[in-house]
């Protein structure tokens, strides 16, 4: 089989790539193989789709399906971080309107499902196993089979499974992660963000009366503190304050489970034939809530990148990467200014690697 594009991942960033992409090559071979399973994605963490995601949903022609999917719609942000009183980050004034809050695994395959109707081929439980470039083509072994593709976009998530066969590598910038336990609650509440001494905690409700917390701090402290145990965890819990208080009627359904959430970027997000789009090329702290909105955004201007290469022989990844390296420079410095402005635990070892940071 080959292919004039290959995306490899099915997240966000792949679906947004394949549906541009049969828009700007109605009749182009377009793939994705996605390393999992045709039915709904297991839950990972990614609950809140920033404000703005509604126009570049409507320019893929996914916005009506996204609109009866019943996702909860976000009007703000609660915050205790920098001082111990609460205060509203609402998006009652965004010009981009209202946020979106999430069931991740329904709104991956809703745009899978958007894919496939636009004319893309959806290949499941197809992890990429190896890759190489060879008389102009990228020769990709697969789990199912082999493909050949004029040009491939990396949509693997953190672990830019292509970009990094392709001799990239993963550049981390801190060592956060959440562990997260979701609780079954009929609280319906925006998202909020408390600041501890040792990390913050994150909480929201999703569709299905689910609350879904996490409590945010580096890998070495989660290990030390020996969050992975419910008992630790919900000893902690029990020392915040907003966090535990709306989770007074909640009951936990899931045990801890880590995910990472460090800040990376690729040392290379783009090369001859290929681009990395979504987390793949770079991740962003949750606290900006920008992740998903980000994969879909990267996802459509890596299709034109392929675009450019396959239509018009033209190499649009120099300019691609540039303004990615500029869209995460800028990420770098409002997170650290974000950071810098708690102040209260000047010993806690998370608070004082953030205010080291440039």
């Amino acid at each position: 089989m080959t292919l004039d594009v290959a995306i490899i991942g099915g997240g966000p960033a792949g679906a947004a790539a394949a549906i541009s992409l049969r828009q700007l090559i109605p009749n182009g071979a377009i793939a994705i193989f996605d390393a999992g399973g045709s039915e709904q994605d297991a839950w990972r963490p990614g609950e809140t789709l920033a404000p703005g995601a509604a126009s570049i949903l409507q320019s893929l022609g996914c916005w009506p399906a996204f609109r009866s999917a019943g996702f909860l719609e976000s009007r703000g942000t609660r915050s205790v971080w920098g001082s111990p009183e609460p205060y509203e980050n609402e998006f009652l004034f965004s010009m981009r309107g209202s946020g979106w809050r999430l069931d991740r695994a329904r709104f991956n395959h809703l745009l899978r499902t958007c894919a496939g109707t636009a004319g893309a081929e959806i290949h499941y439980e197809a992890p990429l196993r190896g890759s190489e470039y060879a008389d102009g083509l990228w020769h990709l072994q697969l789990s199912t089979s082999d493909c050949r593709a004029r040009f491939v976009i990396d949509a693997t998530g953190r672990s830019a499974t292509f970009a990094v066969q392709a001799g990239a590598q993963r550049l981390a910038d801190d060592k956060l992660a959440g562990v997260f336990v979701l609780f079954e609650s009929a609280e319906t509440g925006d998202t909020l963000i408390e600041a501890v001494e040792a990390g913050w905690w994150y909480s929201t409700t999703v569709p299905g009366n689910t609350a879904v917390v996490a409590f945010m701090t580096d890998t070495d402290l989660i290990r030390e503190m020996q969050l992975n145990t419910p008992a630790r965890w919900n000893e902690l819990l029990a020392h915040s304050t907003p966090t535990r208080e709306r989770l007074q009627n909640a009951t936990a359904k899931t045990a801890p489970a880590i995910f990472a959430a460090n800040s990376q970027s690729l040392s290379q997000m783009a090369g001859p034939g290929w681009v990395a789009a979504g987390d793949a090329a770079m991740t962003f702290d949750p606290l900006s809530s920008q992740g998903i909105l980000k994969a879909l955004r990267s996802g459509k201007l890596a299709s034109f990148v392929a675009a450019d290469y396959l239509l018009y022989g033209k190499a649009s990844s120099a300019k691609y990467e540039v303004m990615a390296r500029g869209e995460y420079a800028a990420y770098s410095a409002t997170k650290a200014e974000y950071y810098s402005l708690e102040q209260r635990w000047p010993a806690s070892p998370f608070w004082a690697r953030r205010r080291s940071k440039p």
